[in-house]
């Protein structure tokens, strides 16, 4: 590489984490500390426990109706189902809400009512994808994700060492340095391991974003094909048709007789008009690549059958990538360990503004001295 293409290479790394460098720490930071709220929360809210019971749960449908007393001008949209000493989660979400209600599942009792979007996990997480801004902060991190891409890039070009003595220094801090080279290495040597982990999370999340990037992911994976749009089914709705009562839980115990051994979660996904379906999905493990969708008809119960975001063992290697997007934006998709590695990653990004910026003012003052 030319002296001239570095330093351009420099310069627009340089400008680039000047103009995005308070986003990009809002964005890691609050990634960092999302990153272990599962562990968190269970430890810390009771309400997430009950004592396990020898006695099936109550219904969905019973369940729906004490949920929908505690909150009743909201829509339930969802419940979350989980293990024997675990309470389950009513959902009701909309525009500019979502609450949970925590219930028993063996008794019905309420165990909590949620404000969730205003919690501090939910407050954290609005800064990662919104900046507390709504759709503008959206947008704001949308493109700033995509310059920081590129200063992920540009940044690795910028540290790639250009002989064998330049190899040594690459590797390690040197903390027995003075502060100024020892900043120097934090950004350089940091950020050079770092940037493995971040640039998997940076593209699942403008796979995300941009929609030309998840159509060309699909088309990738799936050799060519073109992605389908979501499916989003519809019952068959007649005037002398009514739905048919605790129709949800004859179709949710369905789908849990396919799974002898048990399951990690269960999401049921209740109908919003009269013209919606049930959906069931089943997660056999602790992952969301592996989730299982069904759609019933909430007239019929008849199952609707879908080509898209159905069985995964029917997904091709599109929809499987597709899937696996969350995943590997968490680290999840390695277990513990790839949390643990992303969550200090995200830490590591947080740093890269801060370390970054004093770099620039140390040069700055230097040349004015």
């Amino acid at each position: 590489m030319t002296k001239t293409t570095r330093k351009i290479i420099g310069k627009l790394h340089l400008w680039l984490g000047l103009i995005v460098g308070l986003v990009v720490f809002i964005v890691c930071i609050t990634a960092a500390i999302w990153s272990f709220s599962p562990e968190i929360e269970n430890a810390t809210q009771p309400y997430r426990h009950v004592t396990p019971q020898e006695q099936p749960f109550l219904s969905v449908a019973t369940l729906s109706d004490i949920a929908r007393k505690q909150l009743p001008v909201r829509q339930l949209q969802r419940f979350n189902i989980r293990g024997r000493n675990e309470s389950v989660k009513a959902e009701f979400y909309g525009e500019g809400y979502y609450d949970i209600v925590y219930l028993n599942p063996y008794t019905g009792a309420v165990l909590k009512v949620k404000d969730e979007r205003h919690s501090f996990f939910g407050t954290v997480i609005r800064g990662h994808y919104e900046l507390w801004m709504g759709a503008i902060g959206g947008q704001i991190v949308k493109w700033a994700s995509l310059i920081f891409l590129v200063m992920m890039v540009s940044g690795i070009i910028l540290w790639w060492p250009r002989n064998k003595a330049a190899r040594k220094q690459r590797f390690s801090v040197k903390y027995n340095a003075s502060p100024k080279r020892m900043n120097y290495d934090l950004h350089n040597v940091l950020g050079f391991y770092a940037s493995w982990a971040l640039l998997f999370a940076i593209l699942t999340a403008l796979v995300w974003t941009f929609d030309s990037l998840g159509k060309a992911e699909f088309w990738l994976g799936s050799g060519g094909k073109s992605m389908p749009a979501y499916p989003y089914p519809l019952s068959a709705k007649h005037n002398n048709l009514q739905a048919i009562p605790h129709g949800i839980d004859s179709v949710y115990q369905l789908q849990l007789s396919h799974y002898p051994a048990g399951v990690y979660q269960s999401y049921i996904q209740l109908p919003a008009t009269d013209s919606n379906a049930y959906q069931v999905a089943i997660y056999p493990c602790n992952d969301y690549y592996h989730g299982n969708f069904t759609w019933y008809d909430q007239y019929s119960l008849r199952e609707i059958p879908v080509s898209f975001y159905g069985q995964y063992a029917q997904a091709n290697g599109g929809e499987k990538l597709a899937r696996m997007n969350y995943d590997i934006h968490i680290g999840n998709i390695l277990g513990l360990p790839g949390r643990i590695a992303m969550f200090f990653a995200a830490l590591i990004g947080a740093s890269l503004p801060i370390t970054g910026f004093y770099i620039w003012w140390g040069r700055k003052r230097k040349h004015k001295q």
